[in-house]
């Protein structure tokens, strides 16, 4: 697709596939809504409970979601990567229902829900587009609640380090982690000492590399074949292949 002069980086609001079928004029009239934000570590981009106004489609980097619990705390809810959209939830004019703060440098296209309404309601076939990858992701959030329920700890533990990867990330890359093990371990669940125990023996096992402040999955098979097919492998067994 010819490009145009309002063109911003590729994005799952921006990218040329969403738009298929629409004239090079349509395709601008679009894009020039969007806005191109830039986010440092620890900025905190929207509050739970606070009025929402705009939808966000991460570019790049990572941003955690938590919610405020009765006593106080604050629970995790996920880890946002690039390809996802954070705010659909509230489209409809009501309020955010978790706190968002950057872990890492992020890169955002942001765009008014007003503005992408008009959108939508002009571009049939954009709406479909953007439903599609939507679905993609109300499947991953099923899939985390479901891990929380119903998965063993070795499970959940690669669930997570999967959820990492941005959805056109390489598989071998190199992936910021800035979560401690205590704040994995009350996201999925489990207790610290466990979530430590299975991440020295993933690094062991040469499944993952791991320093300060930075993961990378070695065997990405091997995750998904333990994620996928629900069944308990010893830690202290051999490496599946």
């Amino acid at each position: 697709m010819a490009s145009c002069a309002c063109e911003i980086n590729a994005c799952v609001l921006c990218e040329g596939r969403l738009y298929t079928g629409l004239s090079k004029e349509q395709v601008c009239q679009i894009r020039e809504r969007l806005i191109r934000e830039m986010y440092e570590p620890h900025e905190v981009l929207f509050r739970e409970g606070d009025e929402a106004a705009f939808l966000l489609s991460l570019r790049s980097g990572q941003i955690k979601l938590t919610s405020s619990m009765p006593d106080g705390r604050q629970q995790i809810l996920r880890i946002a990567v690039a390809g996802q959209l954070l705010g659909i939830e509230t489209f409809k004019g009501q309020r955010y229902p978790f706190t968002a703060e950057t872990l890492t440098d992020v890169v955002a296209c942001k765009i008014s829900h007003n503005d992408l309404r008009q959108i939508l309601e002009m571009n049939p076939a954009v709406s479909l587009r953007l439903i599609e990858s939507l679905s993609q992701q109300l499947d991953q959030a099923e899939s985390l609640i479901r891990d929380l329920g119903l998965k063993t700890s070795l499970e959940k533990v690669s669930g997570f380090l999967l959820s990492l990867i941005p959805q056109r990330g390489k598989p071998d890359a190199e992936l910021p982690l800035r979560l401690s093990r205590r704040e994995i371990a009350e996201m999925l669940g489990l207790t610290e000492e466990t979530v430590s125990r299975i991440m020295a023996d993933f690094a062991r096992k040469k499944i993952i590399e791991s320093g300060k402040g930075f993961i990378r999955i070695l065997d990405r098979k091997w995750l998904e074949e333990v994620t996928g097919a629900g069944n308990v492998v010893a830690l202290t067994g051999s490496r599946a292949v």
